[in-house]
């Protein structure tokens, strides 16, 4: 039984403003107000529920990388009856603290659960926001993951964007010093790994496959192999790495050095059969593939002017140009799944990596993380809103989250400070 069906409204309204906002990455996060929970329990017994319930949806808006959370701090005075009335709601002191929409939520119990009705007030039309899974009763330990589907339902309304929750990240992890690297899979929201590489031999740079299988390079035979979901797909003498599937699935862009000089090969997707050689460069190496989500470029990394530079071209190698960013050693690219973007690491004066974006329509980069640690290998989640990459920050490379703009970073794990495990090279998954 789904989330909707057991606990929400049996007919829920959905409001035909839905997916027509004309919003866009470009406006920047869209101010909110904190939450706020009304306890109409005659004692106030549920007071401490409806702390937990304000304080998961801000969570959840903050997370989403769209909403930004003003502090509770400011939420107006007034009669709490005028919370509950479309008519009375105080829209213009709303406005004042810069909350451009309002989360109201009003509990009571119930002999089957906790009461709620949620509602979202827009303060510049003075009018309710009404969306899915809103009202329910709902057992005790189920508040908070209502409160959170509601802010989902809220976001997807307002951007037209899915929420990226029970998407996967697939990573190196090196156990502890003078382990092999292996590759893990996790779930966004969840703790628990699995292991995908098997055996106790190298496994690096994982990337994503049509039907969500996870490729990897292999060691296990000597050879720097590529496997996609355990099965043998490439074995070109010498490397076999960094694969980058097509936004159609038909080919995936590889670099391999059959001839001890890396270059990048274009592969039938499913029968690894050579398409084209779409770069072939003598004494240099030409690595890290990424695709526009069109499928008409591919953006890579060259040593070709004496340090590593990432370079664009058409998809089948023509047309290769150097990209204009400022540094000397740029790498990791990773495309935007809407096109305009490319997030990649830069190394600084002062050799610490940091990840920069840059901006395919008006050719400036910029960085989202500063600090003397290394922040790198950054990959695009699947909707654009977030953001996965490792850092030292914690003196150990770790996975981190952020949001597109480098906002909200927050490591992936909760894992404790003792633990000897690192983690590289992530890859958020992508779908076809």
């Amino acid at each position: 039984m789904s989330f909707e069906s057991a606990f929400a409204n049996p007919s829920p309204v959905e409001d035909p403003r839905c997916g027509a906002m004309g919003w866009s990455f470009g406006m920047g996060p869209i101010p909110i107000a904190y939450p706020r929970v009304v306890d109409l329990s005659p004692g106030g017994d549920l007071a401490y529920i409806s702390s937990r319930l304000a304080g998961a949806m801000a969570s959840e808006a903050e997370l989403s990388g769209v909403f930004l959370v003003r502090p509770e701090s400011l939420i107006p005075q007034g009669p709490v009856v005028t919370w509950f009335s479309e008519a009375a709601f105080d829209y213009e002191g709303w406005r004042r603290i810069g909350a451009w929409l309002v989360i109201v939520g009003e509990m009571s119990a119930k002999p089957q659960g906790i009461h709620l009705v949620l509602s979202a007030y827009l303060t510049e039309e003075g009018q309710i926001l009404r969306v899915k899974s809103s009202e329910g009763v709902v057992p005790v330990n189920q508040v908070e993951t209502f409160g959170r589907n509601y802010v989902k339902s809220l976001l997807l309304c307002v951007t037209g964007l899915h929420d990226f929750e029970h998407t996967r990240i697939a990573f190196a992890r090196r156990a502890a010093p003078g382990k092999p690297k292996k590759i893990y899979v996790v779930e966004i929201g969840k703790e628990e790994v699995v292991q995908v590489s098997p055996g106790e031999t190298l496994a690096i740079l994982p990337s994503w496959a049509p039907g969500g299988k996870v490729a990897w390079t292999d060691y296990r035979s000597g050879n720097p192999d590529l496997w996609i979901d355990g099965e043998l797909f490439s074995n070109f003498q010498g490397q076999n790495s960094g694969a980058a599937f097509s936004p159609d699935g038909k080919t995936v862009a590889l670099t391999v050095a059959p001839e001890g000089n890396p270059n990048i090969w274009l592969l039938d997707a499913k029968t690894s059969e050579e398409v084209a050689r779409l770069t072939d460069t003598e004494r240099t190496v030409d690595t890290n593939p990424t695709w526009s989500p069109d499928g008409k470029q591919i953006a890579f990394v060259s040593d070709r002017n004496g340090k590593p530079q990432i370079y664009v071209m058409n998809s089948d190698g023509s047309n290769q140009r150097l990209l204009p960013l400022p540094g000397t050693y740029n790498t990791s690219p990773d495309w935007s799944p809407d096109g305009g973007k490319i997030a990649y690491q830069s190394r600084g004066d002062k050799a610490y990596f940091s990840i920069w974006v840059y901006d395919v329509s008006t050719g400036e980069a910029s960085p989202i993380t500063k600090g003397p640690w290394n922040d790198e290998s950054p990959s695009w989640s699947p909707d654009g809103r977030k953001l996965v990459f490792t850092s030292t920050r914690d003196k150990k490379q770790r996975l981190y989250l952020m949001n597109r703009d480098g906002s909200g970073v927050r490591p992936l794990f909760k894992g404790k400070s003792s633990d000897k495990s690192e983690d590289f090279t992530p890859a958020w998954e992508r779908f076809w």
